[in-house]
């Protein structure tokens, strides 16, 4: 548009701003559970966003040590909460868990 003499230069910047700005925010969060190799989903878990994070209080600190979670990195995804994949947990015997925002 901007080549096109349509808009200037300074109207194209805010233009790109303003959309940048309009990400969708989630409102939702699945958990996905993959037993060794597979390739469907065993478990398929979709909740509230709000209630994810409510419920993300209670882990207790023992497991989130030694499943080796990186909390600050699920908090972060969850308060950022933009869409897409999270984080994946891949066991050394196949299993893995997938957690998605939507």
């Amino acid at each position: 548009m901007v080549s096109e003499g349509k808009i200037t230069a300074e109207e194209a910047e805010k233009l790109l701003e303003a959309i940048d700005g309009a990400r969708p925010e989630a409102r939702h969060i699945t958990v996905l559970v993959f037993d060794k190799g597979g390739e469907k989903a065993t478990v398929n878990i979709s909740l509230p966003l709000s209630l994810a994070r409510f419920a993300m209080n209670f882990i207790p600190s023992k497991v989130i040590a030694e499943q080796n979670i990186q909390i600050e990195d699920i908090f972060s995804a969850l308060n950022a909460a933009q869409p897409g994949k999270v984080f994946e947990v891949k066991e050394e015997d196949g299993r893995r868990v997938e957690i998605y925002l939507h």
